[in-house]
């Protein structure tokens, strides 16, 4: 029996959802939560190989520009208080961020801000992730690792979802062969 499009794309998410939230359970170095932003980035963008190859590259370019801010405040590189090195550090990503979307790989401005975004949700929300020594060390714990992976495996759930929901829909040959079968067409 095949689906229609929107049931085998629901039953695909679902599928693909479970599996994720269970597998993601057992790999604490990675956030479930930035996997799923990478799907629907990966969605937004055309759910197409162009756009998990622009919708990767916009989120780790996002990644980048979060942990530069980042370090910036936390290194103490501007000589005023965290909060205004911050404040002033994001300004100077955002227009950064803005006018890198002149190059093709880097045009999708969302997907460079879900990753900038899920840099600073991972800083705010693991123990020490803000300090220098967690944003340099080689592992998990630093952001730049962590979430760009994170982001990427989620890219990589919208390919799987795609091609699952594609092997469970109805084609319109399938149903007119369907019909056909069971005498309801004529």
């Amino acid at each position: 029996m095949r689906l229609s499009s929107l049931s085998a794309q629901a039953l695909a998410a679902a599928i693909v959802a479970a599996a994720s939230v269970l597998v993601f359970a057992y790999m604490p170095g990675l956030s479930v939560w930035a996997a799923f932003i990478g799907w629907a980035s990966y969605a937004h963008s055309g759910a197409t190989p162009k756009a998990s190859v622009r919708s990767s590259a916009a989120l780790v370019f996002g990644v980048v520009m979060a942990w530069l801010v980042a370090m910036a405040a936390a290194a103490g590189t501007l000589t005023v208080s965290a909060p205004l090195a911050t404040a002033i550090s994001a300004g100077i990503a955002s227009f950064l961020i803005v006018a890198a979307s002149r190059l093709p790989l880097l045009a999708v401005v969302p997907a460079t801000f879900y990753g900038f975004a899920s840099t600073f949700a991972y800083l705010s929300l693991a123990p020490g992730a803000s300090s220098v020594a967690a944003m340099t060390s080689p592992g998990w714990r630093n952001a730049a690792v962590s979430v760009s992976v994170s982001l990427l495996v989620g890219t990589a759930l919208g390919v799987i979802q795609g091609r699952l929901a594609e092997t469970l829909v109805m084609r319109p040959s399938d149903a007119r062969g369907a019909a056909t079968a069971t005498g309801a067409h004529r």
